[in-house]
């Protein structure tokens, strides 16, 4: 009896112990460590380039366009057909426009030299062929009928001057939608010497001839054809004060302010 009743108890005493041996066992294990995974190398000058590539790049439109911007906003257009640090030689003629009692033909030789697109110098010579008018000629010969009467005036035979140019403008115009046509626009004061005869009656030596310092402020339109040419048309004023005298006994009348304008068209040779 007491045999069967032990036999339990060392049974359980038994088990008791291996649980907790197996207990101690797993506690002071040794646990595996979980080492993490390196991170893929990460390409930062691919990334860079990537972002920049998603940006709109506008610097060629700022080149083309714009001035930079630490300096004042103003527009620039790329010149086709360039003036700076060339000379330009132009052949032109045309009429006197406003002249009361004289009509011809200006023949005008000018040479320019341009510092820049913007700036430059002239010089102009200008031959003056002129004769009586319809008008004075109508006066001659029916109001005066052959009295000898004759209109106190004088005739302007030749011009020399000097002139800066300034060129505010340069423009692209298109025509039909087929060709770009460049202008220049430039405006110039002038300074220079003008010649004339003085109408006299032929038993006087019919003229008389005299100078006066003369003004001027002229505007001239280029249009180029390519790199070495253009076509000009100028309108030319000048101011210079007038000695007139009178025709029959040529005896001085007055000083007068005379304005003479001239259209002029023709063209021009550039050379580097």
């Amino acid at each position: 009896m007491r045999g069967e009743i032990m036999k339990p108890l060392l049974l359980t005493v038994l088990l008791m112990f291996s649980f907790e041996s197996w207990a101690q066992s797993s506690k002071y294990q040794r646990q595996e460590k979980k080492v993490a995974k390196p991170a893929a190398p990460s390409n930062k000058k691919e990334d860079t380039k990537k972002k920049d590539s998603e940006k709109l790049d506008i610097s060629g439109l700022e080149q083309k366009y714009w001035a930079p911007k630490d300096t004042d906003f103003t527009v620039v257009q790329n010149r086709t057909f360039t003036k700076d640090k060339k000379i330009g030689i132009s052949l032109l003629a045309g009429p006197v426009i406003n002249d009361n009692f004289s009509e011809g033909i200006d023949l005008s030789l000018t040479a320019n030299y341009f510092f820049s697109e913007r700036h430059g110098v002239e010089f102009t010579y200008i031959h003056s062929d002129m004769k009586d008018n319809q008008t004075t000629t109508a006066f001659k010969e029916t109001i005066a009928s052959g009295s000898g009467i004759t209109p106190d005036h004088g005739k302007t035979t030749s011009y020399i001057g000097i002139g800066y140019n300034f060129v505010p403008i340069y423009a692209k115009v298109s025509f039909l939608d087929r060709k770009i046509l460049y202008f220049d626009m430039a405006i110039t004061p002038t300074i220079g010497v003008v010649s004339y005869d003085q109408q006299l009656r032929p038993e006087l030596g019919s003229t008389k001839s005299k100078t006066s310092i003369t003004l001027g402020l002229d505007i001239t339109q280029y249009l180029f054809l390519n790199k070495y040419l253009a076509l000009r048309a100028d309108i030319r004023n000048r101011f210079y004060s007038e000695e007139l005298l009178n025709y029959r006994t040529g005896e001085k009348i007055k000083d007068q302010t005379t304005q003479a304008t001239v259209f002029l068209v023709g063209a021009t040779l550039f050379f580097d």
